[in-house]
Parts: C-alpha cells; structure tokens; sequence
C-alpha cells in the first residue's frame, strides 16, 4: 500500500486521523482522546494517531503527514502566549506617528485577557545602527520580551531594514517576525498588531513543530509533515514556524475542505457538531467565504475561513435550574469525563437517580446527570436527545441506542415533573435556537438566501438533522463525515497569499515581482511548479493586488496531489451541474465553459474548483480582430443606471493565471492584455 497521505485533525475533544490512498478513499482510521494536558500539549496526540496509522499500512508507504490544529486559536483564547517586544523604526518625517502607532500598550485577546508589550522604537533617519539595533533588543529581552516583533513606517516598500533586525534578533535567539512578513499591506498599526500576535504564538509554535517532526520521524514515517492553514491551503513546518497565525481555524478550514472534495457543493452553510463546539462557515458558488482575523476588538491581516464558533454541540450537557430545563452547554460530557446515555443499554439505568454535578471546578452545580446504581455517572446530551426523539438514522456515526436514551430522559422527567421526550426537545429547541441565529447571520451576510446545510463532525447526524430540520433546509451529511476534517488534512493543496499596497496602478514589472514572490512561497512549502495556479484580483477601496499561489505537493519522484486533475469530461459535468453547458475547452491550465444563450462563462481549475462564474463574454486573444471584439464586449456589459456609468470588470486566463484586471474600459482592457499569450482568453462581466 504505497503513497499514503495522512491527515490529522486536532479536534477540543478527540485527534482523529485517516490514511488516504492514492484514489483518495480512507483506507484506516484512528482516533485518541486529545492530549491537551500531556507535557507535549496536543503534538503528543498527533504523534500517537500517526503511529497508530503507520502500525496499520506501514510507516514507509505514508509519503505525507498534515494535521490541522486548534493550537494557534486556543493560545490566543486563553492567553497562553509569549511577552512581545515590539521594536518600532521609521525615518524622518514619519517619526512621531510611527512611534504612537507601534507604541501598543495593550492588545486585548479575549475575557479580560491582554498580550503583554514591551516597547522600544529608533529614529534610523541616519541610517540603521546595528549597535543600536543589538541594544534595543537587549532592553526588550531585559524588559521580559520572550519573542520580538519588528515594525517599520512604509516597510512594504523596502523590508530591508526590518530583515536586517530581524537577523540580528534570531542571531540572540529571539523568536521574531517582521510586519512586512505577513502582509504587503500599508497600515503601521494593522501591521505591527498582526506581526505582534503572531511573534506571541511563535515559541509554543516551534516547540509544537520540533515534537510532532522528531514524533512522526521516531515512529518511522519518512514523509514530509504539513499543517493546515486556515485559509484551506497547507504549509510545511517551515512555514508554520514562521507564521503559526496562518494556522487561525484550521480545523473548521479542513472541515470545509474535506466537505467539497465529496462532491460539487454551490451556496450552503458548512456545520462541523464536534462533541464540544461547533463550527459554522458559508459557501457561496462553490467557494468557501474568507475574511480578515478579528482577535479581540483587533482586526488583522490574516485572512482565513469566516467562521463562527458556538460553544454547544453533540456531547453539551443538560443544565437544570429550579426544577425546569435551563439551557445546554457550553461544558460538553468529554470535558465531564462521563459516557453518552444513548451509548449504553437501556438495563443499565435500572434504579438510577437524576442528580446536578459541576462538571469542572468552578462551574455551576446545574448540570443534571444520572447516577447509576454502581454509583458511576451519565451525561444527558444533544446526541442523546437526537436518539431518543428518533432524529438520528440507521448509519449517522451519532446514532445509539433509542431504548437507552429514552429511559435516561424518562428517569430525569420523573424529576422535573415532565415528559421525557419534552426534556430531550426542549433540549434540542434551545440548541438549534442558538445555531439557527448564527446560521442565518452568516446566510444573509453572503446573500445566500436558501442554503443547503452541510453537517459533518460527529454529531452531524444529531445535532445537524435537527438544525435543519428547524430551519426547514435541506441536509447533506457526506460520506465518512465523522471524519471529514482528517480526510480534507489529508487532501489538502498547497496555497500561499499576499497582498500589496501601491500607491498607483502597479507595473507589470511590480506585478510580477509579487507574483514571483507567492510562486516562491508555494514552491518553498512544497507545490510541484507544474501544478501552480495564480488568482491575482484588485482591491479597489485599498488600492491593493491580493495574489493567491495553489499548488499540488511534490512528493518523491513527482506529483502526488490531493485530487488527481480532472479530465475534460469531469470538468464538462462540473459546468453542467453548474448551470453552463455545451461542454468545455481547456484554457492553460484551466477548463472553460461559455453558453451564448444564458451569456454564461464558468471556468474550472484542473482540481475541479470552480474559480470563475459569471454573466459575461469571451474573448480570444488569438482572434485577428482581438482589439474591436474586446471593446464590443465591454460595450454590451455597460450599465447605466440614471447618470451612473457602470464599466464591467475582466478577467484573464493565461497558462496558470488567473488575473482579476477590475473595471476596465475597451482602450485600457486592450492596452493590459497587449502581453497575453495567444492561447489566452479574456471574459468580460460580472459576477
């Protein structure tokens, strides 16, 4: 059993992992409670699923190991992150600004926790001092700076100086990231807090990076080990060390992509029901939703999957106060350390008796419970509910025993002088009250209006049956969805970003030097060159470019991806499904549909994402007539409304390009794409 891909899936409450063959099917699962209090942290949990795994298809054949984890996140929630030093630079006469706005005293995280600063900043007018620079670090480290954050005023220009510090900082062996590192974007303050949160992480990052290298390696898996980013696209540990804030929500992001590999997915709401918390994230036109990275009132330049996260799931509890049904969660039977009722038999609650506990020191005494006639104790869950109200069905990985489920909630009804079926609803109804709200902000915030809901996670056949159900939606719950963030580690493609500001319309030359430079991180984390898409858009209000690299992984002696390209026929039935037909043709490396009669154009990359959909015209550029056919279809996609003119936006497809060339006119749309390959074709319109 050759080139195995695993995937690993740090969940709050269990790591599960699955081998992926070559065809993309789960040959072998595992799955470990998550080390969350082991003295390795939750790298330990990674290296026991892995070596779980090896035992089963041999360690030789695993050619690749990605794990997604909640480790970035978890840091930030609880405030377990490093003194920053920030050391703020800048030249005359930008000196007095760059100081106030590097001089970040307090960076709130969340619950009244802070990341704690230490600030130095130097006027280099004069020029860079490496004396200076080595003495300011010194007080920063003297000042209780455990990592350094470097920000300079206009660093996206020349980082020069701020690599220069940057290298003296690890020569201290000083942990430390640049603000130009991790965003092209002008905005001194954004910068240096994106900077400083990540600097924050980047100690328990390396030592998380070093255990789970030295455990994969020690148990004998000679494959490459990659972690998930929360954009959906994969680094190598290199760049997890580096930028350990790309890996914010990586596991809701594994859980999308594991969602889309199983089929073709248009406008929909993805739930992840893990078994303390679930994840919900939007969909629209095949594509998951992106946004910046709030940390506490703190915008970023991180941009990763949208996400809402809600502290109920299928194992959260049952709380009781006054003798009534007071709410669900957020403790979940797996932090309790007690057993699902609807996972033992029905003889097991004779002579049992309802009783309240804290789960945790600390927490309230309202979480009801079954005490057993042994004297053991029983969680009433969400899942349990689901079972004893017949919400779940034969196959759903959280289907259990009904009998069982129902006689716990009828002991616990005897107690609060109910139905017990009324308790297990009520349960239900407060739960799906509290995700229904979160799952239509995100629905209307992305103008979908009528979503299919996508469960997957564990409790997906209990918790997910009955939101949509509530909600009166449709319900996809995809083969293996217990499973399905592992299986979308385990599939997962390479993907670097980048955005820049320019103070006018870049050059070519500025264009491609930043392309150049996305190109560059995808091929350092591992993408075969010959599997390289581009996407480069424009970012009007900002004056900005965003260019996005996807890439397959080279492993061995070549490329082992993910998803194995599509042919000409997958690609024609992805467009039809879509709503394009008359088949496709290929454009560089991608596939392109266009319907004169729905003036539809659709275009799919080689792994079958659609990358491309809307109301416009297509041009060729081998066309004789190219110049007059582009001003003619920018013509047609002109739209006035009163005295507003309103120019369509183009597109160009060449060779792996994407580019996204904004609002354009016949003149200028023919002037940009004078350079374009004769294979290329532009699409002009709107999305």
């Amino acid at each position: 059993m050759a080139n195995v891909r695993v995937g690993v899936d740090v969940g709050g409450t269990f790591t599960k992992a699955v081998a992926v063959d070559g065809s993309g099917t789960a040959v072998a699962t595992a799955i470990v409670p998550t080390t969350h209090e082991h003295p390795d942290g939750v790298a330990a949990g990674v290296v026991d699923v892995v070596a779980k795994l090896a035992a089963k298809v041999g360690a030789a054949n695993i050619d690749l190991v990605t794990h997604s984890t909640t480790q970035a996140v978890n840091a930030l929630l609880e405030g377990d992150v490093a003194v920053v030093g920030i050391l703020g630079m800048a030249t005359a006469p930008n000196v007095r600004k760059a100081r106030k706005r590097t001089a970040l005293d307090r960076i709130e995280l969340t619950d009244g926790r802070a990341l704690r600063t230490v600030h130095e900043f130097l006027d280099i007018s004069p020029g860079l001092d490496a004396n200076e620079v080595r003495s300011a670090l010194q007080r920063l480290v003297g000042a209780g700076a455990q990592a350094v954050c470097v920000a300079e005023a206009f660093a996206p220009d020349d980082a020069t100086n701020e690599l220069a510090v940057a290298a003296m900082a690890a020569e201290m062996g000083l942990p430390v990231t640049t603000s130009a590192e991790l965003t092209g974007l002008y905005g001194l303050e954004l910068r240096t807090i994106t900077a400083a949160l990540n600097a924050s992480i980047l100690p328990i990052a390396m030592q998380t990076a070093e255990l789970v290298r030295a455990g994969v390696s020690s148990v004998g898996v000679p494959g490459a080990v990659m972690v998930m980013r929360g954009d959906g696209g994969a680094t190598d540990l290199s760049g997890f060390r580096r930028a350990p804030a790309r890996t914010l929500y990586s596991g809701p992001a594994a859980s999308v992509a594991g969602a889309l590999r199983t089929g073709r997915i248009d406008d929909a709401v993805i739930i992840e029901v893990g078994g303390t918390s679930t994840n919900i994230a939007a969909i629209k036109a095949g594509r998951p939703v992106l946004s910046y990275v709030r940390v506490g009132r703190h915008s970023t330049a991180i941009r990763a999957l949208d996400v809402r996260v809600a502290g109920v799931a299928g194992g959260s509890m049952l709380r009781v106060r006054r003798g009534q049904v007071y709410g669900v969660g957020p403790r979940s039977a797996h932090i309790a350390g007690l057993p699902y009722a609807c996972f033992l038999s029905h003889r097991n609650f004779d002579g049992a008796e309802a009783t309240t506990i804290s789960p945790r020191p600390n927490d309230p005494p309202d979480y009801m419970v079954l005490r057993l006639a042994d004297g053991a104790r029983v969680a009433l869950t969400n899942t349990c509910a689901a079972n004893a109200l017949g919400v779940t069905q034969p196959g759903d990985y959280a289907t259990g025993n009904g009998d069982a489920a129902r006689a716990a909630f009828e002991i616990v009804g005897r107690s609060l002088r109910l139905a017990g079926d009324e308790i297990a609803r009520r349960m239900l109804v407060a739960t799906t009250q509290h995700l229904g709200d979160l799952v239509a902000e995100v629905a209307s915030e992305h103008g979908i209006e009528h979503p299919t809901l996508v469960a997957v996670g564990g409790g997906a056949g209990g918790v997910g049956r009955a939101l949509a159900d509530a909600m009166h939606l449709e319900c996809v719950i995809p083969p293996s969805a217990e499973i399905i963030s592992s299986i979308g580690d385990a599939l997962s493609l390479v993907r670097a970003e980048r955005e820049k500001t320019f103070p006018k319309s870049p050059s070519p030359a500025e264009l491609d030097a930043l392309i150049a430079e996305v190109e560059s991180d995808a091929l350092a984390a591992g993408a075969s060159p010959s599997s390289l898409d581009v996407a480069i858009s424009q970012i009007s209000e900002r004056g900005a470019v965003r260019v996005v690299a996807t890439g397959a992984l080279a492993l061995g002696s070549g490329v082992a991806p993910g998803r194995p390209p599509i042919d000409e026929q997958q690609a024609a039935g992805i467009t039809e499904l879509g709503g394009v037909g008359g088949g496709v043709r290929r454009v560089g490396s991608y596939w392109l549909a266009a319907e004169a009669s729905a003036s539809r154009v659709m275009a799919v990359d080689r792994f079958g994402d659609v990358v491309l959909d809307v109301r416009g015209d297509v041009v060729a550029m081998d066309n004789g007539d190219r110049a007059s056919q582009l001003e003619l279809a920018v013509t047609r996609r002109v739209r006035h409304l009163g005295p507003v003119t309103l120019s369509p936006v183009a597109w160009l497809l060449d060779g792996n390009r994407l580019t996204e060339l904004g609002e354009v006119t016949g003149d200028d749309l023919a002037r940009q794409v004078a350079g374009a390959s004769p294979e290329a074709v532009v699409v002009i319109g709107r999305e």
